[in-house]
C-alpha cells in the first residue's frame, strides 16, 4: 500500500471521526433541551433517545410510549427524545382534555409536514398548522356538534344491524371468530357511508375495493417504515425530500372517488345526512352554518373566505376515513378481548345495555347511547369515534356473549413492527348467543 492511500484513508478516518465528534457532542447539547427548562425528563441515549425499542423493533410503538409513560409516573407532565427532538408527555386527565379540547388553538401543530402540491391528501385537519390549520378547523367545527352527529346516526344503527347479522350463525354455533377483522370491516362500512357516501358491504363482500385500499393505507413494509421515521423524526427533511405521506395511488382512488360523489349529488340535486354532504355545503359556501348567524370571529375566519376545494374535500374525507377506521377497531376488539377475560364486567355491561334498550323500546337509539354510563368507563374515546366504537359494541353485546377458547392468545403478543397496536395474529374469540 503506498503512502498516498495510507495518507488518504488517515484523512477520511480522521474526517469521519471529526463529524461524528461533532454530532454527537451537538446532540449532548439538544439532549439538555428539557434540564434547560426545569421538566422533569427521560436520560436518553445516543443516537435514538427514547425511542431505541420502537426504532429497532424490540417494542411496538404503543409500548414504547406507555413505557415512557410509566417511568413519568408522579409528574404531570414530561420530557422524552425521539432522537434529538425533544417531545412532551402530558399525563395529568385534566390538562390533556385542556389541550386536546379547550386550549388546542395553541397546540395545533403535531409536528409533522404537508405538501398541497404534490401530495394533496397530506393537507388535512390533523397535519395543516398556522393560519390553515385555523381556518379549516373553525369551518369543520360545526360538522361534529351533537346534533349534527345525532341527524347521522342512523347510519351506524344500519352498519350495527348488518354487524348482527354477519356474526349471527356463527354465535348460534359457538363458533371462535377473529374479531378484529370482522370489527374492521364494520368500521370500513361506516367510514365508507358517512364519510364518502359509498355503500361498500365490506361483512358481505370482504374483497370489496373499498376494503382493499383502507388496507393499503396501512400496509408496512421497509418503504413505508423510512416514510414514516422520515415524517416522526425529521419532518423538514421528509419535506425537502417529498416523501409522500399517502402512495400516490392511494391518492388517486380517493380524489377520484370524492370527485365522483361530489359531482353526483351536485348535478342530481341529492342530499344526504352524511360527513361528505357537510363538506359539499363547505365548498359551495365556505360554512355548515344554515342560518349564518355567526359570531364575529367564525365570521372573519369562515365566510370571508372561499369554500372548500375539491383536494380538500378529499383530504378531510380521507383522514377521517384513516383515523377511525383501525382506532375505532382496534378499540372494539381490545374492549370485547377484555370482556372475556372478565366475564363479570362483561355481565353488568350487559345488564346496562339491556336496561338503557328496555327504556327506549329495544333499539339503539342516541339517547340509550348516551345513558350507558358504565360503558364510558370500558372505553375512551372523542364524539364520532366514540360513538362509533359504541353502537358496534352495543350490537353485538345486547344479543350475544364472547368468551375465551383455545385459540385466543393468552397473554396477547403484540405486533413490535406495527405503527397501530396489534396482537399477533389476530384477536380469536368464541362468541355464543345470549339467553
Amino acid at each position: 500500500m503506498n503512502t498516498t492511500v495510507v495518507y488518504l484513508m488517515i484523512s477520511l478516518s480522521a474526517t469521519f471521526l471529526g463529524i461524528f465528534l461533532v454530532f454527537y457532542a451537538y446532540c449532548k447539547y439538544r439532549y439538555s433541551y428539557w434540564k434547560k427548562k426545569g421538566v422533569a425528563y427521560l436520560e436518553p441515549s445516543f443516537p435514538f433517545g427514547n425511542i431505541g425499542d420502537a426504532l429497532l423493533q424490540r417494542k411496538s410503538v404503543g409500548l414504547q410510549f406507555q413505557d415512557i409513560y410509566n417511568k413519568l409516573a408522579g409528574h404531570e407532565l414530561g420530557g422524552a427524545f425521539s432522537f434529538i427532538r425533544p417531545i412532551l408527555i402530558v399525563r395529568e386527565p385534566e390538562m390533556i382534555k385542556n389541550i386536546v379540547v379547550k386550549d388546542f388553538v395553541h397546540f395545533h401543530d403535531h409536528g409533522t409536514y404537508f405538501d398541497e402540491e404534490n401530495d394533496p391528501l397530506s393537507a388535512h385537519l390533523f397535519m395543516l398548522t398556522g393560519y390553515k390549520w385555523k381556518n379549516l378547523r373553525t369551518k369543520l367545527t360545526p360538522t361534529f356538534t351533537s346534533g349534527k352527529i345525532k341527524t347521522m346516526f342512523q347510519i351506524l344503527v344500519d352498519c350495527g344491524n348488518e354487524l348482527k347479522k354477519h356474526v349471527d350463525q356463527s354465535a348460534a354455533n359457538g363458533e371462535t371468530l377473529e374479531v378484529k377483522d370482522i370489527l374492521a370491516k364494520f368500521s370500513t362500512d361506516v367510514i365508507a357511508t358517512f364519510a364518502f357516501g359509498v355503500q361498500c358491504n365490506c361483512l358481505k363482500n370482504p374483497d370489496a375495493e373499498f376494503r382493499k385500499w383502507g388496507r393499503k393505507i396501512f400496509e408496512t413494509n421497509m418503504k413505508t417504515g423510512v416514510r414514516d421515521l422520515a415524517m416522526f423524526v425529521a419532518p423538514a427533511l421528509a419535506s425537502i425530500i417529498k416523501i409522500p405521506f399517502v402512495p400516490r395511488d392511494v391518492t388517486q382512488y380517493f380524489k377520484k372517488m370524492v370527485k365522483e360523489t361530489v359531482e353526483y349529488r351536485e348535478n342530481n340535486s341529492v342530499k344526504r345526512n352524511d360527513f361528505i354532504q357537510l363538506l359539499i355545503q363547505m365548498k359551495k359556501e365556505g360554512t355548515v352554518y344554515m342560518n349564518k348567524k355567526l359570531d364575529d370571529t367564525l365570521k372573519a375566519d369562515s365566510l370571508n373566505d372561499a369554500g372548500l376545494t375539491m383536494n380538500e374535500i378529499a383530504a378531510q374525507a380521507f383522514v377521517f376515513f384513516a383515523a377511525g377506521f383501525e382506532t375505532s377497531s382496534t378499540t372494539m376488539s381490545f374492549c370485547l378481548y377484555e370482556l372475556a377475560m372478565n366475564q363479570d364486567v362483561q355481565e353488568r355491561v350487559q345488564e346496562e345495555i339491556d336496561a338503557a334498550l328496555r327504556k327506549h323500546e329495544d333499539k339503539i337509539t342516541y339517547e340509550a347511547i348516551q345513558e350507558m354510563e358504565y360503558l364510558d368507563n370500558v372505553i375512551t374515546g372523542m364524539r364520532f369515534g366514540l360513538l362509533q366504537t359504541k353502537v358496534g359494541l352495543v350490537s353485538l353485546l345486547s344479543k350475544y356473549s364472547f368468551h375465551v377458547s383455545n385459540k385466543t392468545s393468552m397473554p396477547l403478543k403484540l405486533d413490535k413492527k406495527s405503527f397501530i397496536t396489534s396482537a399477533v395474529g389476530g384477536m380469536w374469540l368464541k362468541i355464543t348467543k345470549r339467553i
